[in-house]
């Protein structure tokens, strides 16, 4: 069975609920139409919530890079001030650890 065959064979017992529904006197708000409403609104919630998610994660990514940023100059600023053989030691350790 194809996606499509599916989606017709659900949405026509969705309609067979509505109309069963209604004839009973319970609801006449069931039927595709307001579920495909309901589905579009849903999805334009997700899709911003998507978007939101995605800026709070670039935001970290730049300040995590920013903090790297700031870690690697006080690295090198440490070195520069450090005597020779300890600079050159920290030298070593800083090539293993980046």
């Amino acid at each position: 069975m194809n996606t499509k065959k599916i989606v017709e064979f659900a949405l026509g017992q969705l309609d067979n609920l509505g109309f069963q529904l209604q004839k009973h006197g319970i609801s006449s708000n069931v039927n595709r139409h307001n579920l495909i409403a309901i589905a579009m609104t849903q999805q334009d919630r997700v899709k911003a919530e998507i978007s939101r998610v995605e800026l709070k994660v670039d935001i970290q990514k730049a300040r995590v890079e920013r903090i790297r940023q700031q870690a690697d100059e006080l690295v090198e600023n440490v070195i520069e001030r450090a005597p020779a053989p300890i600079a050159e030691q920290l030298t070593r350790v800083k090539a293993l650890v980046a």
